[in-house]
């Protein structure tokens, strides 16, 4: 070998070094070799096991959509699930596993604000995101992404439109945890009061609760304009009480789909849902969607159809929207590094179920269409009211 030969060699073999070493010191960066994975973090057991297995079913074809699309930068995609049995602990535990054990990039899936919270924690020490894919009361922080309407997306314009068409005094019926008392609650009231109107009272109701009747007695005798339920473990039988003892103030809730009204035998029918996404909004990637969730798990709804179509609960949207938005910021990224991902998130923007989304990334929401709609004798949620896209604010951080 003569002596120029060498040297161009050692040039090589030095560039080379020098790459792999480049690769080394950014493991983030995107290899077709390596499938980027991606941990399913929600409750699959108890009473919001439906929840849950719709959250995951909605990641399942999120993620099958971006695989069949050639996956991220060359890589495919890889979900690894977890139970979190509605405890706190074991939600600590599973991310714990997620992130540490599995190396997962992300985890989703999450429906209880106490999930969210122990899954936040983990996150922070190791550098990662949560996408959280429910409603909130305005929960800001750095590794966190939530798909679901803040407070003030969400309670603030719709009591300013409850006082305007329904009245002006309202009562609570809530489950008892944290995020209702410390946040729901008072931003439900403050709202209110700021309207005009008159918050009479709120009532808590600890996870287990199923007989109603008692409360249903003293809102019948307060006899307010409207009444907000926030019911997360059994909202199908507040609502059929609710019905059964012939109450006439408006029945509002950020937790009523088109999958609880089907469950209520007519029950639900004239009650209204504070939400960012319907089942009935018509847009060429929600008739997808529907289409795609029908063929795949038509079994799963149990015969719980509207309009065609099987019921997909919010939820679950929230999580297929997730990893979409996601996937497209590590896309522009070129990196699953938290730093470059957070970067890339305000150049985001996608065409999904709701419509089109971006993201603000001073808050970790989204800014998407808020609006109420109202059951139909169908089951399906017809819009009566839109607010446009409303700034999300910081009520927690």
């Amino acid at each position: 070998m003569t002596q120029s030969l060498r040297d161009r060699n050692r040039r090589s073999l030095l560039r080379a070094g020098l790459a792999t070493a480049g690769i080394a010191s950014f493991p983030g960066l995107l290899r077709a070799a390596d499938p980027i994975r991606i941990g399913f973090l929600g409750p699959v057991s108890g009473p919001l096991a439906f929840v849950g297995q719709t959250n995951q079913n909605c990641l399942a074809l999120a993620v099958d959509e971006i695989n069949a699309a050639g996956g991220i930068g060359g890589r495919k995609l890889e979900v690894i699930a977890e139970d979190t049995q509605m405890s706190t602990k074991v939600a600590l535990d599973k991310a714990r596993k997620l992130y540490g054990n599995d190396r997962v990039e992300v985890i989703t899936g999450l429906v209880l604000p106490s999930e969210r919270e122990a899954a936040l924690s983990v996150a922070a020490a190791e550098r990662k995101l949560v996408l959280y894919p429910n409603f909130d009361e305005g929960r800001c922080h750095p590794n966190l992404l939530t798909t679901g309407l803040a407070a003030n997306q969400s309670i603030v314009p719709a009591v300013g439109w409850l006082v305007k068409n329904v009245g002006k005094t309202g009562y609570a019926l809530v489950s008892d945890i944290g995020t209702n008392r410390e946040q729901t609650v008072p931003i439900l009231k403050t709202s209110l009061e700021r309207q005009g109107g008159k918050f009479l009272e709120a009532l808590y109701f600890p996870f287990g609760t199923r007989d109603f009747g008692p409360a249903l007695q003293q809102v019948k005798a307060a006899d307010p304009a409207f009444v907000w339920h926030s019911i997360g473990d059994d909202p199908i039988t507040l609502v059929k009480q609710y019905k059964s003892f012939g109450m006439k103030p408006q029945l509002i809730t950020s937790i009523m789909h088109e999958s609880i009204a089907a469950a209520t035998d007519g029950d639900a029918v004239g009650a209204l849902s504070v939400e960012s996404y319907f089942m009935s909004i018509d847009n060429p990637a929600n008739r997808k969607f529907l289409s795609s969730y029908t063929a795949r798990y038509k079994e799963f709804v149990k015969g719980r159809f509207v309009r065609g179509n099987a019921v997909v609960l919010p939820h679950g949207e929230r999580t297929y929207v997730a990893i979409k938005v996601w996937a497209e910021a590590v896309r522009l990224a070129g990196s699953t590094d938290l730093d470059k991902v957070r970067s890339a998130l305000s150049r985001v923007e996608v065409a999904v179920p709701r419509g089109v989304v971006k993201v603000h990334v001073p808050t970790g929401h989204l800014l998407c269409e808020s609006q109420i709609g109202r059951v139909q004798p169908d089951n399906a949620v017809e819009p009566v009211a839109r607010f446009g896209v409303i700034e999300p604010q910081c009520a927690k951080s």
